[in-house]
């Protein structure tokens, strides 16, 4: 068992929302890495064309089950599966190295996944009722990784409370990314009339489920295991 530095930052985490100091072992890496070739291996043999992926009211008629899985192995181009892996594999490893040994670490990780994919998808489609409204990607379940880092102590690997200072650079980082990530795609559309859409619904909705989820995975204060 590796022996984790101590460093001195605040009770909650400090005001450092990602890792410092992490420990990650080599292995804590290995099913990122075969996630994210999956995404990408999935796209490229697609030809480009992944909309029959996408989950939409029209899509659960036909199958209520298939559409709220696959679509997280689906993307809407390169850009996009690029972009998710790489994000993936940037959260995945130290956010691993926090939820225990493997195999039990990696069955932690599909669940947060998976879990927050659905999450993210569900949220979509409560907020967008029309039966063509459809979405694919997986932006949810990546923003469920980021919603349980916001949870985690950078120093001990415990969870820190709801109402933390993490939780305010949690929210503030979501609003930071979306207003940019709005931008580029105002501005994509203006140099070449394309118009794409972001599912922000999606990304709220897995980032709120990794959230909620971290006392499933994370181990508690000392101070809060006692008084349980």
């Amino acid at each position: 068992m590796n022996d984790r530095k101590e460093a001195p930052l605040k009770e909650d985490g400090g005001n450092n929302l990602f890792a410092r100091d992490w420990e990650v072992p080599w292995h804590a890496h290995l099913l990122p890495v075969v996630l994210a070739a999956l995404m990408i291996v999935i796209w490229l043999n697609s030809d480009g064309r992944m909309s029959s992926y996408a989950v939409s009211w029209q899509s659960l008629k036909l199958n209520p089950v298939m559409p709220m899985l696959v679509h997280m192995l689906a993307h809407g181009g390169l850009p996009h599966v690029l972009m998710n892996s790489a994000v993936l594999l940037l959260l995945s490893g130290p956010l691993i190295s926090r939820l225990g040994d493997p195999p039990l670490a990696w069955m932690r990780y599909m669940y947060l996944l998976i879990g927050s994919g659905i999450s993210g998808a569900l949220l979509f489609l409560l907020l967008n009722l029309r039966e063509s409204a459809s979405m694919l990607g997986a932006s949810g379940a990546v923003f469920g990784l980021l919603g349980l880092l916001a949870r985690v102590h950078p120093a001990t690997g415990h969870a820190v409370p709801i109402r933390s200072a993490r939780t305010w650079l949690i929210a503030k980082f979501f609003v930071q990314n979306h207003l940019l990530l709005f931008a580029i795609l105002a501005l994509v559309a203006f140099l070449t009339g394309a118009s794409a859409l972001l599912a922000w619904e999606a990304h709220l909705g897995g980032l709120l489920f990794g959230f909620f989820a971290a006392p499933l995975f994370l181990k508690l204060p000392p101070s809060r295991q006692a008084k349980g």
